[in-house]
C-alpha cells in the first residue's frame, strides 16, 4: 500500500504552535508514572505494550497541551483495559497531567466495573482546577459520541482530541467519519489504534452473522475480508491511507508499538491523523521518549521511512 503521510496542514482546532514555540519551556508539562493502586510486578500487572500504549498519549497531550494552552479530549474506550492495573490506565495519565489545561473531557465506556473505576477518577479530578470538567458517557460509543459532538461545547477554534483506543473493532467507520468531519478551524485530531496482532485471527475465525455484521461496521463494509493478505505494517498504511484520501487529513503516521519492551514484534499501530504541520514532531518526541528509535517506525533514524516503506 502507498507511503502514510504526505500532506499540508495538520492536527486541531485552533492557532497552534509555531516551532519557535516547540522550544522547551522553563517548566516542561510531565505526568505521573506510577499509581498506589497498581501493582509493581507479577501476574496483575498490565502488559508492557497497554503501559506503552497510555504513555505515549500522555506524553503527547502534555507536549501539546503546554503549547496550546488548552483543548478538550474524547476517548471513546475510557476504562482500564487492565481493571486491577491503573498504571497503564491513559485516561488517568492524561487527567494527571502537570499543569492541567485540558478544559473539558469525555471519558466514555458501557462497562459496569470501568464505569464505577470512571466515575472515582472524575471525583479526584472534575473540577481541580475549577475550569476543567470531566463527564462521564455510559454507552455505545458509536452512540454517545453523537451527543458529545451535538452538545455545543466544541468551538471552532478550539484543538479538539479524540482517543479511539478499542479492544478489537468495536469503533464504527462511521463514527471515525463523524469525528473527521465536525466543522472547525482543524479537523478533530484522531488517535486511531489498530490491533494488527490479533487483527487476522479474529479475521479469520468470523463466521457468525453478528460478528460479520460488527466487522462490517467497523471496516464500513464487506471489504475487510482481503485485509487477511496483508502483513501487519501493510494493513496499518492500508487504513492510514483511507484517514488520507477518505477523510481528508493531511498528516497521518502509523506508529508501532511493540508487544514487550526490548522485543521486536508488534502489538498494534496507533494511527495518528491530524490536520496541523508540527503535530507529528510532537508525536515522534513523544514516541522517541516511550517507545525509542524502532525499526520501520516513522521516526526510524536509520532510513527515510515514508519515502522507503517497508514491504
Amino acid at each position: 500500500m502507498g507511503s502514510a503521510s504526505r500532506g499540508k496542514g495538520l492536527v486541531e482546532q485552533a492557532e497552534l504552535f509555531s516551532l519557535e514555540d516547540l522550544a522547551p519551556p522553563k517548566a516542561q508539562a510531565s505526568f505521573k508514572l506510577d499509581s498506589p493502586r497498581s501493582p509493581a510486578r507479577g501476574f496483575n500487572r498490565a502488559p508492557d505494550q497497554t503501559v506503552s500504549k497510555s504513555k505515549l498519549i500522555a506524553g503527547y497531550l502534555a507536549k501539546y497541551q503546554f503549547v496550546t494552552k488548552g483543548g478538550l479530549y474524547i476517548d471513546g474506550f475510557a476504562a482500564p483495559q487492565k481493571r486491577d492495573d491503573e498504571t497503564a490506565w491513559t485516561a488517568r495519565r492524561v487527567l494527571e497531567i502537570n499543569p492541567p489545561r485540558i478544559r473539558r473531557l469525555w471519558l466514555c465506556d458501557n462497562d459496569p466495573k470501568g464505569l464505577l473505576q470512571l466515575r472515582r477518577l472524575k471525583a479526584a479530578h472534575h473540577r481541580k482546577p475549577a475550569f476543567r470538567h470531566v463527564s462521564i458517557m455510559e454507552g455505545d460509543f458509536n452512540e454517545t459520541v453523537k451527543t458529545i459532538l451535538m452538545a455545543g461545547r466544541m468551538y471552532k477554534r478550539t484543538p479538539v482530541f479524540a482517543l479511539l483506543d478499542q479492544r478489537t473493532a468495536e469503533c464504527h467507520w462511521s463514527t471515525v467519519q463523524l469525528l473527521a468531519r465536525k466543522a472547525g478551524v482543524r479537523k478533530i485530531e484522531l488517535m486511531y489504534f489498530l490491533g494488527t496482532s490479533w487483527i487476522h485471527r479474529s479475521l479469520t475465525q468470523s463466521r457468525t452473522p453478528a460478528r460479520t455484521t460488527q466487522l462490517d461496521k467497523w471496516w464500513g463494509g464487506d471489504t475487510w475480508r482481503s485485509l487477511v493478505e496483508l502483513t501487519q505494517q501493510d494493513l496499518a498504511l492500508h487504513v492510514a491511507n483511507r484517514f488520507i484520501k477518505e477523510l481528508g487529513y493531511s498528516y497521518v503516521k502509523p506508529y508501532p508499538i511493540l508487544q514487550r519492551d526490548g522485543e521486536k514484534k508488534v502489538a498494534f499501530y496507533l494511527i495518528h491523523a491530524s490536520d496541523h504541520p508540527d503535530a507529528p514532531k510532537l508525536m515522534g518526541r513523544a514516541y522517541l521518549d516511550v517507545v525509542g528509535d524502532i525499526a520501520r517506525s516513522p521516526v526510524d533514524s536509520q532510513r527515510n521511512w515514508l519515502d522507503d516503506p517497508a514491504p
